[in-house]
């Protein structure tokens, strides 16, 4: 059966109808919100994967969700976290091996989100102090940043590694000054953040010698804020909002991103393109932060010596904010 010129029109006004209340359901998804932008402070560890809000700055997506954003950048999550607890900062960035720990000292920062995985953190030794394999850390010194990322994959790396943990001398190193250790030679190896590990082969060059330290195991990163804040939600809402559409860009523009990622952090960009296949950008809340935590925390309280079973990490996971802007982003078995 042949269409008929009316039936052919009715089905281009059909569709030209379709086509325009998908536009304007997109105009209105990101329509700024009525009355005066809410200010939030962030406390953000430049890293790629905070690239998601490398991206909302740039691209003006904070500012179109009605949302005036200052942010400062920490050298460690843990730190943009402490900056939370004191009070200087109302959310941050921040790994789930960080936040697990400080959770046990400060049980009111909450997790609204992941925003990243990463698979980059490495130990990276000097080969002028007779180090040629991991096995050849034994009696030697190692930097590491306590409660970070870099002491709990040293701890990991080392019992892969059948290293006995008191066969290393392990030396508490702000992260910032990591590279500077390591190349002035305070220490013979650190195990350090993506970035820093990237920096200090960098600067020892061919006196460098590393190895992955995650075995291939993904962490989170989170973004984490006070229990008082979620009592108003909004900013944070916004906030995500934002984030959630950065992630629709990078997903469509991945070398866009990355020279955005280069630009705003000031990153060489040859480590944002080495980084980058270890590196995931999503706003997500699932089962697997859950169980990250537990373990961390577990891993922690036995550090202190304590036999008792780490507390439940769900009190620490705030999933409203996330369930009503995105619900489909939230995986939790619950």
């Amino acid at each position: 059966m042949t269409n008929s010129p009316h039936k052919s029109k009715m089905v281009k006004a059909l569709l030209l109808i379709v086509v325009l209340i998908a536009w304007g359901c997109q105009n209105s998804e990101h329509r700024a919100p009525e009355g005066p932008p809410l200010k939030l402070s962030l406390g953000v560890s430049p890293a790629t994967y905070s690239g998601l809000i490398a991206i909302a700055d740039d691209k003006g997506y904070f500012k179109d969700a009605a949302l005036d954003l200052s942010m400062d950048l920490y050298p460690s999550g843990r730190e943009a976290l402490e900056a939370v607890c004191r009070g200087e900062a109302q959310a941050a960035t921040v790994a789930d091996i960080a936040f697990s720990t400080m959770a046990l000292e400060e049980p009111s920062i909450r997790v609204l989100a992941s925003i990243g995985t990463t698979i980059g953190s490495r130990i990276v030794a000097r080969k002028d102090r007779n180090i040629e394999s991991p096995f050849d850390l034994r009696g030697k010194r190692v930097g590491f940043s306590s409660g970070t990322v870099s002491d709990y994959f040293l701890y990991a790396f080392l019992v892969t590694e059948n290293i006995p943990l008191q066969d290393v001398t392990a030396v508490d190193i702000p992260p910032a000054r990591q590279v500077e250790s390591l190349v002035n030679g305070h220490v013979d190896a650190v195990s350090a953040f993506e970035i820093f590990a990237f920096e200090a082969e960098k600067r020892l060059g061919k006196n460098a010698v590393s190895w992955d330290s995650q075995n291939n195991m993904a962490y989170h990163w989170l973004l984490a804020t006070n229990e008082s804040l979620t009592r108003s939600p909004e900013p944070l809402k916004r906030l995500l909002r934002a984030l959630i559409r950065a992630e629709d860009f990078v997903h469509a523009h991945e070398e866009e991103t990355r020279t955005i990622v280069v630009r705003k952090w000031g990153f060489d960009p040859s480590f944002v393109l080495e980084s980058w296949p270890r590196t995931r950008l999503n706003v997500s809340l699932g089962q697997s932060v859950v169980t990250s935590l537990e373990n961390y925390a577990r891993r922690q309280i036995s550090k202190e010596g304590n036999l008792e079973d780490p507390p439940d990490v769900l009190n620490y996971l705030h999933t409203g904010i996330l369930d009503e802007v995105a619900p489909r982003k939230v995986t939790l078995f619950r």
